[in-house]
């Protein structure tokens, strides 16, 4: 069985070679996650319309795992908040926290930004900062 993916395909003329390529690999990879995670919390509150508490969990669960993979501690915690105001079937702490992710979202895309430029097209580029 061929798989086609490529994302983590890196050739040897793409494997970062120093530790500089591979921070700002890493920042333009946290940086595209960043850039869906919205779209994902929209989705999360479309479930909460037809409060399906089940879906929001498994979502929130991924995102806190996701975010902690990429060193998103805060949009882990909050993620975290998410899946227990879910549990709890919660709609208002559940709007909150969808309302403070978004900011955390904001927050850490523009600190990843010296690093990482996301175009309009969806497509990255690798700044000097």
């Amino acid at each position: 069985m061929e798989n086609n993916d490529k994302t983590f395909d890196l050739s040897s003329k793409q494997r970062p070679q120093s530790k500089l390529d591979r921070e700002q690999a890493w920042a333009q990879l946290a940086a595209k996650y960043l850039h869906n995670l919205p779209q994902q919390l929209d989705e999360i509150r479309t479930m909460l319309k037809v409060k399906d508490y089940a879906a929001i969990k498994k979502h929130a669960h991924r995102i806190k795992g996701t975010s902690g993979t990429y060193c998103l501690e805060t949009i882990s915690q909050s993620a975290a908040q998410l899946e227990r105001s879910a549990d709890g079937r919660d709609p208002d702490a559940i709007v909150t926290i969808i309302n403070k992710v978004k900011r955390l979202v904001e927050l850490e895309a523009s600190r990843l930004g010296s690093l990482t430029v996301i175009s309009v097209d969806g497509s990255e580029r690798v700044t000097d900062g």
